[in-house]
């Protein structure tokens, strides 16, 4: 169709179109002393004739005439179509966006007739002149991104073989992240957009846009208000799968990412998936070719995973230390550590987290250096500390116990502050009111994790029932320490290790007796005789039934 119109038509067109190309509206208006006079660049007449899209549409046409066989016929009226288009858009900044669409039509197709630098340069040029311009109506803003894209897909497509690129269109990627980490919250859809350009080209490796990324990235995933965690959370997927882009990872941005994995402003799953990304690009992925050198510190990455499985800050911690009684602390005379209760979405997030870390330290080749590192950090920031969250004590549980193997050593601070997390959590447990249905939910990952940990350190276990002397406690806690021994004999996974501590546990009984003495014996102290004959004094190691003691 073009061909035939080309044939017939085009003497006509460039003698009556473009021979006083481009157009303009003038008006005179009677009784009036001056005359106004509307240039080239002014968008709409009293009759309400949009002149430039009478000019565009003429550029549409004659456009289409046009292909890069007949350049070199076509040359003169091309450049006045050029001229008009570039100048129209380096002075845009009061186009609307239907404007600005026929336009980049225009000059898309200015841009497919003579693909050489040359030519393309000076409009893509113009282009980003109205990119730069501020308080662009998102609509426009749109359609400049995307025909931004649109020309850069096409850049790096021909750039497999021809080594050329646009620098108007490099300078235009590379500033892209930091647009997107100065707009924040304010446009989530063009967040979007800018994401997925970003996305396009860190996949393809472009050199300046992953230089730029890399640049802003601390403003990014800054945990307080980076892009990261102001997004919704589609936005946030994208922006955590660029993370495995980035060229280097620092300790600062570990730091920072750590903290978003943690605060709760993104989901538990996507605290995965990014910390699984980090494992990628960690030296213990298991990669056959060399991780590229200097990307991520071994050191910081364990920075990393300790930070994240602990789910709190030093100075987080810190501020815990002044907190005192009900409702948020629990306290036992029997513990030197009193536990912070966390609420239960926060406790569920750090838990589901934690999972994850733990994984991450399980596949870690050498996993008696990796147990070494995590008891390190633990004595270093946890031990000594007054008040611990449930959520933390837990977590450190259950990295022992998925790291744990028998060439690993636990220094006896470890054991001791190990002992006490478990006698904290096992009273926390077992003084739970039935009503309290947040707390209550936590009860099955706290008790297996205490379990698990019992069971697997005998030497745990035994610091645990040396430490219940029930003499410095309170009446009231007797019937507490009781129920925990019932179920501790009870326990499949603990029978050997209690038989084995059997006169430690028959003189705590003892001494609950002496305290007990002269009055009326509770139910609770015949139902503690009773687990012990049954399970600890039957067996034939043992000297005989505990009532031979009394």
């Amino acid at each position: 169709q073009e061909l035939w119109l080309r044939m017939n038509y085009l003497v006509d067109f460039k003698h009556h179109f473009m021979r006083h190309f481009p157009y303009s509206v003038q008006e005179t208006v009677k009784h009036k002393k001056k005359e106004s006079f509307k240039g080239k660049n002014c968008m709409t007449s009293s009759n309400n004739i949009d002149h430039l899209l009478l000019n565009l549409t003429l550029c549409d046409i004659m456009v289409s005439l046009a292909s890069t066989s007949t350049l070199q016929t076509d040359s003169g009226w091309l450049d006045m179509i050029r001229k008009f288009v570039t100048d129209t858009l380096q002075d845009g900044s009061k186009l609307n966006s239907k404007q600005v669409n026929r336009l980049l039509g225009v000059t898309w197709r200015l841009m497919q007739i003579q693909q050489n630098k040359v030519a393309t340069e000076p409009l893509i040029k113009a282009v980003y002149t109205l990119y730069q311009q501020r308080n662009l109506l998102f609509p426009v803003r749109t359609l400049l991104l995307k025909f931004f894209s649109r020309v850069y897909q096409k850049e790096d497509l021909r750039s497999q073989r021809i080594r050329s690129r646009s620098k108007v269109l490099s300078r235009w990627l590379a500033g892209l992240p930091q647009q997107l980490a100065l707009l924040g919250l304010r446009n989530p859809e063009l967040s979007n957009q800018l994401i997925d350009i970003i996305h396009s080209a860190a996949s393809r490796s472009n050199k300046e846009l992953l230089q730029s990324l890399q640049a802003t990235a601390a403003r990014i995933y800054d945990p307080l208000e980076g892009t990261l965690v102001l997004l919704p959370a589609e936005a946030q997927r994208r922006l955590v799968q660029l993370v495995y882009f980035l060229p280097c990872l620092p300790a600062s941005l570990l730091a920072c990412l750590s903290r978003c994995c943690i605060m709760g402003r993104m989901s538990s799953d996507l605290a995965a998936t990014l910390i699984g990304i980090l494992h990628m690009r960690s030296s213990f992925a298991g990669w056959k070719c060399q991780v590229q050198e200097n990307s991520m510190n071994d050191v910081d990455y364990f920075s990393f995973l300790f930070s994240t499985l602990i789910g709190f800050s030093r100075e987080e911690l810190t501020s815990l230390q002044g907190i005192r009684g009900k409702p948020h602390i629990s306290q036992t005379q029997l513990s030197p550590i009193r536990l912070y209760l966390t609420d239960l979405d926060q406790f569920l997030h750090h838990w589901a987290v934690t999972e994850m870390i733990c994984h991450s330290l399980s596949t870690i080749p050498s996993q008696s250096q990796c147990f070494d590192i995590l008891q390190t950090g633990i004595c270093k920031y946890l031990v000594g500390l007054v008040v611990i969250p449930d959520s933390t004590a837990g977590s450190v549980l259950c990295a022992i116990n998925k790291l744990l193997d028998q060439a690993c050593i636990i220094s006896e601070n470890l054991h001791k502050f190990l002992a006490s997390c478990c006698y904290s959590l096992l009273y926390f447990l077992l003084t739970l009111d039935k009503e309290d249905a947040e707390h209550l939910q936590k009860r099955d990952m706290l008790w297996g994790s205490c379990i698990s940990a019992l069971a697997l350190l005998p030497r745990l276990l035994r610091l645990m029932l040396q430490s219940l002397q029930v003499s410095r406690i309170c009446r009231e806690e007797l019937p507490i320490v009781a129920q925990l021994l019932r179920l501790l004999m009870q326990h499949g996974q603990l029978r050997s290790h209690m038989i084995t501590n059997e006169f430690l546990v028959q003189q705590i009984i003892k001494d609950i007796m002496t305290l007990k003495s002269g009055e009326v014996q509770e139910q609770w102290l015949t139902d503690l005789h009773y687990c012990f004959n049954i399970y600890l004094a039957s067996h034939p190691q043992t000297p005989g039934p505990i009532n031979a003691v009394y």
